[in-house]
């Protein structure tokens, strides 16, 4: 699997709105049990790079 970036900077800025949204929730509820995929939004936005994203888009000529 390829770990370089694969988010583009727009999509980036969504995961930090989502990531805002989210611990906006989980506070106004106090259900800290939103900090689980808000950890998981806060990684892929940092890092740029999304697993899903990766899997669904990867080298589709790889010789097995």
């Amino acid at each position: 699997m390829n770990f370089n970036p694969n988010l583009s900077f727009n999509e980036i800025i969504i995961r930090y709105a989502l990531l805002i949204g989210i611990g906006i929730l989980a506070g106004v509820f106090q259900n800290f049990f939103l900090i689980i995929p808000a950890m998981g939004v806060f990684l892929t936005a940092i890092l740029g790079w999304c697993p899903v994203k990766a899997m669904m888009s990867g080298n589709k000529n790889v010789a097995h």
